[in-house]
């Protein structure tokens, strides 16, 4: 809880994540943990969407972020061998292979491009603007990082490690950027990949 914010502004926001936006991404196979939707598929492949309350918030403005990640099984491995912690089970878009903080849509952005609720009867529209942006935008951008990895993996298992540089540069674009962890030939976890295969 955001000290000082009223009880209605924040239950709007509360309210637009369970009844608004949970719904829409379940119907993309996620579930949900606190303010934490994650879709892992049955061979461990993960696509992590974060709802994250700003302490910039205040009484008649509920301020958030939109955290995205997208990693495979195998570096959610990498990721918790390093770490020690069970980011297998509940990866978070801090850790993964890909991530970005979804932009604001302008309608509900502040000045520095944070989702904003300015009012409860705001918290709706908010709603809609964010569920059409994460099915129709956020959730192929997912299904198309993710087979990118899964690709660079799967040469990396092949003894293909030559197409690997030729793959970086395959990666799909997109209007999300974000940040891409897995790109170069000297990134710590190809060196923890390979020893896996060779063991």
């Amino acid at each position: 809880m955001i000290f000082g914010m009223e009880r209605p502004v924040r239950q709007a926001y509360l309210n637009m994540i369970a009844k608004q936006v949970g719904p829409a991404l379940r119907g993309h196979g996620f579930k949900r943990s606190h303010g934490t939707f994650r879709r892992i598929s049955e061979s461990g492949h993960a696509a992590i969407i974060e709802f994250q309350g700003s302490t910039g918030s205040w009484g008649d403005t509920s301020i958030f972020y939109v955290n995205l990640g997208v990693a495979t099984t195998s570096w959610l491995d990498w990721r918790q061998e390093v770490l020690g912690r069970k980011h297998r089970d509940r990866p978070t878009a801090s850790i993964a292979q890909w991530w970005t903080r979804l932009n604001a849509d302008p309608a509900y952005s502040d000045d520095f491009d944070r989702w904003a609720i300015r009012s409860t009867g705001e918290a709706e529209a908010c709603g809609a603007a964010l569920v059409q942006e994460l099915s129709e935008g956020v959730v192929p951008t997912f299904d198309a990082l993710l087979a990118h990895y899964m690709r660079l993996d799967e040469a990396v298992a092949a003894g293909r490690e030559d197409d690997l540089p030729a793959l970086f540069d395959a990666r799909p674009s997109g209007p999300l950027g974000g940040i891409d962890n897995f790109r170069r030939l000297d990134h710590p976890y190809l060196t923890w990949k390979l020893a896996q295969r060779d063991q």
